[in-house]
């Protein structure tokens, strides 16, 4: 959530000082972490995607992008780039340990702090001077770092300013694990030798936009009026480019709202049309977004399945209960049934299945238990306390207990990658 009333400056003339915290590579440094008897030591990682080529890449460790390797480029167009990469599946149990691990840290250094994504947070740390001794805003960022890395693990980057627009600006000169803090003052002449590239929202259609114009690099655009932009893009977007390419931001940090959903889902290596491997999938992607929901303290009322099949379409159907659960023996019961639903009308190859958890609150009880009051309950008490359970082995030892099929199907897997 953000406002647009904020100032770089108290009214009694202190500037904010806000810092935007970035983990460097996160789904690369989550996969070393999972698996770190396979991957410490390797340098060249891709995360998403199969050997085989099919998918995208979620990720790619640095000494892959020196190949010219980036996120969401076809896992088979990457291979060709770096060859002899090692192509590993996205960590998403690890990737979410590491980011609420991540909120929990960034939330001990300020009283206004928030999680962007599930690797970059921002802190507002105006007023909190007195806390940090009085040190430079990069003094402080240091610290945090080294906190952020000690308690978690993770490298990370962060950038600093007067605003969080300039901050996470300032935090792609920071990478790796560094830190830069832009001077309080000095935001307009640090964006002014920006490229057009480099501003946040600027993609390649605007850009492409502004080329048609005449306008090529930063100089350019700064040389328009606010009038002349709107002309060209409308009164809001052309107010908002002129401010973007000045370094100016009203948004303030706010805490997040609750998740509204909770989701998993994975592509497959290879089409699939047996029943019985949809199955084992599906109680994979259960297994994940009931852990995640768990974590957060939440229930779900309805399980949605989805498919995707070769056509690149997507089909799904959903069952609200009469109330929350959070059991992956119950979700999955629930989610089987809407896949054989699925199923019964069509035969064709999926390549995509997940699951996705709506309808949360935060306890097992209905709003209303007037005629549920009738029937057994949907989850026991048990059936909570066994996930729970099984939740705390995993956060202590990892992944090595779950259901039988989906640890023989990930071993089956990993022999074959190994072969």
């Amino acid at each position: 959530m953000v406002s647009r009333d904020a100032s770089p400056h108290l009214p009694d003339g202190r500037p904010r000082r806000i810092l935007h915290v970035d983990v460097d590579a996160m789904f690369v440094q989550c996969a070393v972490m999972a698996d770190p008897e396979r991957l410490a030591g390797v340098e060249l990682i891709l995360v998403g995607g199969s050997p085989s080529g099919r998918g995208v890449v979620t990720s790619a460790s640095y000494a892959c992008r020196a190949f010219g390797v980036r996120s969401a480029m076809p896992t088979g167009t990457a291979l060709r780039l770096c060859p002899e990469a090692t192509v590993v599946p996205v960590p998403g149990e690890m990737v979410r340990t590491k980011s609420r691990e991540l909120a929990a840290v960034i939330a001990d250094w300020s009283p206004v702090a928030a999680m962007a994504s599930v690797d970059e947070a921002y802190l507002d740390l105006t007023g909190t001077e007195a806390l940090h001794r009085g040190e430079p805003l990069i003094e402080t960022a240091r610290r945090i770092q080294l906190d952020v890395k000690a308690r978690t693990g993770l490298d990370v980057s962060i950038g600093g300013a007067t605003n969080r627009l300039v901050a996470k600006l300032a935090t792609s000169f920071a990478k790796p694990a560094g830190v830069f803090v832009v001077e309080p003052g000095s935001e307009d002449a640090f964006v002014a030798g920006l490229d057009l590239a480099d501003l946040i929202g600027v993609g390649p259609a605007l850009r492409e936009a502004l080329r048609r114009r005449g306008v090529v690099d930063m100089a350019g655009l700064r040389a328009l009026d606010r009038d002349t932009l709107r002309s060209w893009f409308g009164s809001e977007r052309g107010d908002w480019l002129w401010r973007r390419c000045r370094g100016i931001d009203g948004g303030t940090v706010r805490t997040r709202e609750v998740s509204r959903s909770v989701s998993s889902e994975t592509t497959f290596g290879r089409d699939i049309s047996e029943l019985v491997e949809l199955e084992r999938a599906l109680l994979g992607r259960v297994v994940s977004a009931a852990g995640s929901l768990r974590r957060q303290g939440l229930f779900a009322r309805t399980i949605t399945v989805k498919l995707r099949e070769t056509d690149f379409r997507d089909r799904s159907r959903s069952r609200t209960l009469a109330e929350p659960v959070q059991s992956d023996r119950i979700i999955f019961a629930v989610a089987r049934e809407l896949l054989a639903d699925l199923r019964r009308q069509r035969t064709s190859r999926a390549r995509l299945i997940g699951v996705s958890l709506t309808g949360l609150c935060s306890s097992p009880d209905p709003e209303q238990r007037t005629l549920t009051d009738l029937v057994p309950r949907v989850e026991e008490a048990r059936d909570r306390a066994l996930s729970a359970a099984v939740d705390r082995i995993r956060s202590k030892h990892g992944r090595i207990i779950g259901p039988g099929s989906v640890l023989n199907a990930r071993f089956r897997d990993r022999r074959r990658d190994d072969s």
